[in-house]
């Protein structure tokens, strides 16, 4: 017998065609309170999560992903959860990046679709992200390793477990 979490991780897919449904905010709690339950390097809990709700925020965000990259690198998503820490903690990266997988998980058993996105540190490192970095309250120093996007599919069956790799995991 299969483990639920088991089969909640096994499941995951990342959501690349969001729909305009929003994710209830009950949802999004529990998904950023798995996030905050997530490990960290000596306890420390170095990292902090940002929840873009509102439809202005996310806009502005989008507006310079189009900007930068000269597309919506949301994929469309409503709610975006960016998840960052002090860039120079040796542990930036690990601690934030356990937040985010917890988040994914979360999403997931929760039946909402989500997406690592990993473009937004270099979004705000432009002129005008650095502007909308600090109107986030995101401090200087913070790097954004990355954003769990979140919401429902436009079509739930292109999403597909892909296929790994067969000498993944060695056990010796």
């Amino acid at each position: 017998m299969e483990n639920k979490v088991i089969k909640t991780i096994k499941s995951r897919v990342s959501c690349r065609n969001f729909s305009n449904k929003k994710v209830e905010l009950s949802k999004v709690k529990m998904i950023a309170e798995a996030g905050k339950m997530a490990p960290s390097a000596r306890n420390r809990q170095i990292c902090n999560i940002l929840v873009l709700r509102s439809k202005k925020y996310v806009d502005k965000l989008k507006a310079l992903s189009m900007e930068v990259f000269q597309r919506d690198c949301f994929y469309g998503a409503n709610t975006l959860m960016l998840v960052y820490a002090p860039r120079e903690d040796r542990f930036c990266d690990t601690d934030c990046s356990c937040i985010l997988e917890n988040m994914f998980v979360a999403a997931t058993s929760l039946n909402v679709h989500s997406c690592w996105i990993n473009q937004v540190d270099d979004m705000f490192n432009t002129e005008k992200g650095k502007k909308l970095k600090k109107s986030f309250g995101i401090p200087e120093n913070a790097k954004v390793v990355g954003t769990c996007a979140i919401g429902y599919s436009e079509d739930p069956s292109i999403l597909k477990v892909k296929e790994r790799k067969e000498d993944f995991i060695k056990i010796l």
